[in-house]
């Protein structure tokens, strides 16, 4: 990684402290936005160069002590979390769609964790992903409250998610599986089937939102799937 990549990511984020932490995180989701369509950080700078990935985070940090976590919790729910499970487990076509997410300025969240999942939060996984052979579709759904996915970090700005159901095939399941999907259509509302809670205030970072959402009946084509069986 050169120097001249380090100049021009700071001079990228340069304006950032300004906006402080009390801003509304609407404010600070379309500020990363401009960041991921103009700055020099590639979505898949993970996988192609590491130590950009690094350094971002390294250097972003520093205004960690003037701004809070928000900015910098909500940067790696974009580039660790969203983009890293598709580097990490998408194929081709997933990754290609990479480049679509950055050039439009979209915003990613990760939705694993439940609502009553309690201290086997990220191990219990009650949101469903049934097969239907007709359809060659999978039905997404939280069958309940306590399925719903909880305190998902960007979740109430994010237009594509990156979700984690238990895969349902023949009546029997097959363990949790990971789909990307969209959140919003293009003309930015929720999808048919999703919904969102704002979660509430905090006692610091209240610049980054937290959503409960929750999924009901939601159609997902075959490609939505990680890994060689989409598509």
């Amino acid at each position: 990684m050169s120097a001249e990549w380090e100049k021009e990511w700071l001079a990228s984020i340069a304006d950032i402290p300004s906006l402080g932490s009390d801003i509304h995180y609407t404010k600070s989701a379309d500020r990363l936005r401009k960041l991921m369509r103009e700055g020099p950080y590639s979505l898949t700078d993970l996988r192609d160069e590491p130590e950009r990935f690094f350094a971002a985070h390294r250097l972003l940090s520093r205004f960690a002590t003037q701004l809070g976590p928000g900015f910098g919790i909500r940067f790696t729910v974009q580039v660790n979390l969203f983009a890293g499970s598709i580097i990490a487990l998408g194929n081709p076509e997933q990754l290609q769609y990479l480049q679509e997410v950055q050039k439009k300025g979209l915003l990613g969240c990760f939705c694993l964790t439940e609502r009553l999942a309690g201290v086997n939060s990220g191990l219990v996984v009650n949101t469903t992903a049934t097969w239907d052979e007709s359809k060659q579709m999978f039905l997404l759904d939280c069958p309940d409250e306590g399925s719903a996915k909880n305190w998902i970090s960007q979740g109430l700005t994010a237009d594509v998610a990156v979700v984690v159901a238990t895969l349902i095939v023949k009546g029997k399941s097959k363990g949790p599986h990971a789909f990307v999907m969209k959140l919003r259509g293009d003309d930015g509302k929720l999808v048919e089937g999703v919904s969102t809670e704002d979660m509430g205030g905090k006692t610091i970072g209240n610049d980054l939102d937290n959503a409960r959402i929750r999924f009901s009946k939601v159609w997902l084509p075959k490609a939505t799937l990680f890994g060689p069986n989409a598509g």
